[in-house]
């Protein structure tokens, strides 16, 4: 009978490091965490600020409740996405595998999701003249916004996950662009099921698979690393 395989010993003994430097309270930390993901998103919001100023498109006019309405939805649903697949909970590896399964995967959908009765209850919004160029702009700022959430979210989680790193990469990218979304409901006009799809849910889309990225180059936790670094965690 095949033995079976074990990680590394030196793996090992990083991850009980790892959990071990979890167990113990570190408030100063978690305030320094809070506040590198507040910075994030005021960039962020700053960004979306001053594009809302200097824009000079014409956009179709919302009622002010349609607008609200959306910003409601989308941001509940970029809270959810950040406690669900961003937060560590109880655990040094994060939610359970299946939820951050779903914040990847189904992120972009919930968002489509959550637009539709908006739609539904101001129809009026839907015939708009948006087209490629507002298209592409949308995807362009949707990804723009949510650059400070995903480092912040990124630096979280860094070197955190031994086990699943592109997994949790993954909603990183989709918690961040829930929050790219929210941000950007704000100052976008155009609401027609082609715009909302390709300018708003795409972007998400796109930033997902751009986490798989940062989970192998910054979430993953690996079994190697240099002497120096090892003499470092040892000092």
């Amino acid at each position: 009978m095949t033995a079976p395989l074990l990680p590394p010993a030196a793996l090992r003994e990083r991850v009980l490091a790892a959990a071990r430097r979890e167990s113990e309270p570190d408030h100063q930390g978690g305030r320094n965490r809070v506040a590198v993901l507040l910075r994030g998103f005021v960039v962020a919001g700053a960004i979306a600020f001053a594009a809302g100023i200097h824009g000079t498109e014409a956009k179709t006019p919302r009622p002010l409740g349609c607008t609200l309405s959306l910003e409601l939805l989308w941001l509940s649903l970029a809270v959810v996405a950040t406690w669900a697949g961003v937060d560590r909970g109880r655990s040094m590896l994060g939610r359970p595998r299946v939820w951050r399964i779903i914040v990847a995967a189904v992120t972009p959908a919930a968002l489509l999701a959550a637009w539709l009765p908006v739609a539904f209850a101001w129809p009026q919004t839907l015939a708009d003249t948006s087209g490629l160029r507002a298209h592409l702009i949308c995807i362009a700022m949707t990804m723009a916004l949510a650059a400070g959430p995903l480092v912040a979210f990124a630096r979280l989680r860094r070197r955190s996950d031994p086990v699943s790193p592109r997994l949790t990469g993954a909603a990183l990218g989709a918690a961040a662009g829930a929050w790219g979304d929210a941000a950007h409901v704000m100052i976008c006009g155009y609401t027609a099921p082609a715009h909302i799809v390709v300018g708003h849910i795409l972007p998400v889309v796109l930033l997902t698979l751009v986490g798989l990225v940062i989970g192998d180059r910054v979430v993953a936790l690996h079994g190697q690393e240099s002497p120096r670094g090892v003499r470092a965690r040892r000092s």
